[in-house]
């Protein structure tokens, strides 16, 4: 009975070991699917929103409110502590300048800064979209 319930143990000893050095999704991965922005701040106006992201391997599809689409290409830049997630409109990927939008991926919540034209983003605000 010792030997089982010492057995028993080890085994879930082990199993939680493998577990807990299991590794971790990459945001490329954790980024996959659908997002739905709920609120939006901008010169320090917050609004309720009802826009939509899907994420689907390096293509991103945003949806306003109005149902428009719009599709882009997308890449991470994770290379520094403010990452970023560099968008360029899918119809004119040679013509257009891509569009650094600094993130913030934790748990179900994706948090976006859009800079100004031509500007990268400083820090992280307050745009909150969850999946």
């Amino acid at each position: 009975m010792k030997t089982t319930i010492f057995a028993l143990a080890l085994a879930c000893a082990l199993l939680r070991g493998i577990a807990a050095d299991a590794p971790k999704p990459t945001d490329q991965a954790s980024i996959q699917g659908i997002w739905l922005a709920q609120t939006e701040s901008q010169n320090g106006q917050k609004r309720n929103v009802a826009y939509q992201y899907v994420f689907r391997g390096d293509k991103l599809t945003f949806k306003d409110e109005s149902g428009k689409e719009t599709k882009y290409s997308f890449k991470l830049d994770t290379a520094s502590n403010l990452k970023l997630l560099v968008i360029q409109p899918a119809e004119s990927l040679t013509n257009s300048t891509p569009v650094s939008v600094a993130y913030e991926l934790v748990g179900d919540s994706l948090t976006i800064v859009v800079a100004a034209p031509g500007s990268r983003p400083q820090k992280y605000q307050t745009k909150t979209i969850r999946s």
